[in-house]
């Protein structure tokens, strides 16, 4: 591989990095099947993904004791855990087929900042919620 190919996918690898703020790991670029030109490798996409899963999740505070967390938005869905006055990542919220919970039907579907599955908070228990989160996306 040129010197001049083997620099440009270091460099499209370290900005993909800097992007996804150092969340995934980067690898080399590899020629595509005319031997000329090169292709994003599987580690580069992961770091595009990162970036997407990224800037599309904000971290909201979960007020209350034992407030659940849900399988689905409703009260009726399997319990997934409890908290008590945290802060968690947000990635959408939605009224949709939803259980309304002291008058507010908004759901919004987060994970633990540690790392957990996807589950789904009241937007009642959600801190600046009324009764949506401002700047969030809807699912």
């Amino acid at each position: 591989m040129p010197f001049i190919a083997i620099r440009k996918s270091i460099t499209l690898a370290a900005f993909a990095l800097a992007l996804a703020g150092g969340l995934a790991a980067a690898g080399p670029a590899h020629a595509d099947a005319s031997g000329t030109g090169t292709t994003a490798s599987a580690p580069q996409a992961t770091a595009q993904a990162a970036e997407t899963s990224a800037t599309s999740s904000k971290k909201i505070r979960i007020k209350g004791t034992r407030v659940a967390l849900r399988e689905c938005p409703r009260t009726s869905c399997r319990l997934d855990t409890r908290v008590s006055n945290t802060t968690v990542r947000a990635y959408c919220q939605t009224n949709r087929h939803t259980s309304k919970v002291s008058g507010n039907t908004w759901w919004t579907k987060v994970s633990l900042l540690s790392g957990s599955d996807p589950a789904w908070v009241s937007n009642h228990y959600v801190r600046t919620a009324a009764p949506k989160v401002p700047h969030l996306r809807t699912c």
